[in-house]
């Protein structure tokens, strides 16, 4: 069944460079309903049409459901992961909503010099993640990929910005120093993921996709170097959450 638009609030996954050819098929929030694209100011906004009840009214509570908010945020990731593997988009956050489409277009019109200089940032890269652990005695193994969607929200949570994440010893920096060569940017790691037991060194890169090879090349010579000592570990690639400017959302 259709849904009426005044039952309904616009969720809001992301913003690329009009194209011509908007059309891939892809599921939102709902897990059901293709994406829709609205054009606005010079872009595609992807978006899905969500329960005004559900996404609007009562928001603030669903937000602080675990459960609720862990089907949501999968949901989100995968579609802006999605719109990624196609173009360069400029993620929105999770819980981005607007009323209707003329409030969508009139926000994207206020912000469109940061939004274009955030998509010129952003062009032909993606985002990973790398964190150092100091190795414990009989704890070798690399952590796994997260398998839930709550490992997922965690994982993705150790990405937001927080101060001081280099530990300063002559390793670390000389890391540092190589990952700041390759890549086009960097962020500091998160504030959740900053009390992880033997954490060291955590950064973001936004590394343009045609050095991924490189970063694997780097991640691998240093974790050999530091066999006995420090363990890297490397995710992504991830849409470019942490390069985009402050209320891109």
């Amino acid at each position: 069944m259709k849904k009426n638009k005044e039952d309904t609030v616009i969720y809001l996954y992301g913003l690329t460079k009009a194209s011509p050819s908007r059309g891939a098929k892809l599921h939102g929030t709902q897990g059901v309903a293709e994406l829709e694209t609205i054009r606005c100011g010079g872009f595609d906004c992807w978006i899905s049409r969500v329960p005004r009840t559900e996404f609007a009214d009562n928001l603030v509570t669903n937000m602080e459901n675990l459960d609720w908010l862990t089907t949501v945020g999968v949901a989100h990731q995968r579609a802006v992961s999605a719109i990624a593997k196609a173009k360069d988009v400029i993620p929105a956050r999770l819980g981005t909503i607007f009323l209707n489409d003329a409030s969508l277009c009139s926000n994207v019109e206020e912000r469109k010099a940061n939004l274009r200089a955030d998509l010129k940032r952003i062009q032909s890269t993606e985002e990973w993640g790398i964190k150092v652990f100091a190795v414990a005695p009989g704890n070798l193994r690399t952590s796994p990929r997260p398998k839930t969607g709550r490992a997922y929200l965690q994982a993705k949570s150790a990405l937001l910005p927080r101060p001081g994440s280099v530990e300063k010893s002559e390793e670390l920096e000389t890391f540092s120093k190589a990952l700041k060569e390759l890549s086009k940017s960097q962020a500091a790691g998160g504030k959740i993921s900053a009390g992880q037991r033997h954490l060291r060194f955590q950064v973001s890169l936004l590394l343009r996709r045609g050095d991924r090879k490189k970063l694997e090349a780097t991640v691998r010579r240093f974790s050999k170097e530091w066999r006995n000592i420090f363990k890297v570990e490397c995710t992504g690639p991830w849409p470019p959450y942490s390069f985009i400017s402050p209320r891109t959302e």
